[in-house]
């Protein structure tokens, strides 16, 4: 398998020099509309590259299957279009560690938006970057064989968290919880990376907020934070949000009712329903029901834009935006806005919405929880 992984690998890279030997340029150009309808008036803020995130999801289509191009599988793929292997190719020869994951899920998932949308997440991180940025906008990586390309890349990712001690804790954490992630997604029906996606906002903003029993407990334990005042469990559901989350499971008049297979998901084994609530939400030897009650939170939302007309079952960087302001703020249109509460890491501010979009595209875990096909 990983044999024909490589000589696939290798073959991309052939047809990808033979395309651009010809190529002499290309001018990439962004366009920012300013938004005028607000999802939240809570704390937080909107992403500053807000308008970017909703143009950039509309500018992603398929390429034409073609039967002579194949994965290890042995199934078609989407031949990626000229302008996406240049790109794909210039970040790899300037930032190898991006570049590799972005082909090794575009093998994998033989889905050329997937690759293109990775693309996008690099390129909204490295913005300062002139250097690569210049090279991305114009893509003409072969244009210059005396570039310094080679001498300015790393081995290093360019997603600032990624390296961060936090992340490290948390990785070694999600790992442990691979099992019950799993399982909670196979339960609700939500893929297991848009579930970490949503969650790992949350643990980041309690770890830099909780920094003593960081370094005291979880840095060593290597276990992810639970909350216990007004929000609980790893993910910071609050009571009354996972009353809602039950609630909207029986109400067939609400947009938020998923059909009777989900009615009887939470259904409680003793009569103290409030307590048996809070020992699900609170359990630290088991994360089962944060992550459930986070997926069912996720795909009534995605159901009640569905039935707007608006879906957004592929937008994580929304859906974590959502779990983190609430129902009350999850106002279906067309151009959803991305932010949340700041968190800052290593210097840098990032919204919910923002982190996770980031996690989401850059690849991290793909191996056990990857990108899938929307």
């Amino acid at each position: 398998m990983k044999i024909l992984k490589n000589k696939l690998h290798h073959k991309l890279i052939l047809k990808i020099a033979f395309y651009f030997f010809a190529i002499v340029g290309f001018i990439f150009t962004s366009v920012f509309i300013a938004m005028s309808l607000h999802l939240t008036n809570v704390a937080g803020s909107i992403d500053a590259r807000n308008a970017s995130f909703n143009i950039a999801n509309k500018n992603f289509t398929h390429n034409n299957i073609v039967t002579s191009l194949y994965s290890s599988d042995n199934s078609p793929m989407e031949v990626l279009d000229p302008v996406t292997e240049c790109r794909i190719l210039t970040i790899s020869s300037i930032l190898p560690e991006n570049g590799k994951v972005i082909m090794d899920t575009y093998i994998s998932t033989k889905s050329s938006i997937i690759a293109q949308k990775m693309i996008r997440a690099v390129e909204l991180v490295t913005t300062n970057n002139t250097f690569l940025q210049n090279r991305l906008s114009k893509c003409d990586i072969f244009s210059d064989n005396n570039s310094n390309s080679v001498t300015t890349a790393s081995n290093q990712t360019i997603f600032g968290w990624i390296l961060s001690k936090d992340w490290e804790v948390m990785r070694a954490a999600l790992i442990k919880d691979k099992d019950i992630i799993l399982q909670a997604s196979r339960d609700s029906g939500i893929p297991a990376r848009i579930i970490v996606s949503t969650i790992i906002p949350e643990q980041f903003r309690f770890f830099t907020s909780n920094r003593e029993d960081f370094k005291k407990y979880l840095e060593p334990l290597k276990v992810l934070g639970n909350l216990t005042k007004f929000s609980y469990g790893i993910a910071g559901v609050k009571i009354n949000t996972a009353e809602t989350i039950e609630n909207n499971l029986k109400d067939t008049s609400s947009p938020y009712y998923l059909g009777p297979s989900y009615e009887h998901i939470f259904d409680y084994s003793t009569t103290d329903i409030n307590s048996e609530r809070l020992q699900r939400l609170t359990d630290t030897n088991n994360h089962y029901y944060s992550y459930l009650y986070t997926a069912i939170f996720l795909k009534e939302i995605m159901h009640q834009w569905q039935l707007a007309g608006y879906p957004i079952s592929d937008r994580p960087e929304v859906l974590a935006t959502l779990f983190n302001i609430g129902f009350n703020k999850s106002v279906p249109k067309a151009n959803p806005e991305v932010g949340g509460s700041t968190i800052t890491i290593n210097d840098r501010d990032y919204t919910f919405g923002d982190l996770a979009y980031e996690f989401y595209y850059s690849g991290e875990l793909s191996d056990i929880f990857p990108i899938k096909v929307e």
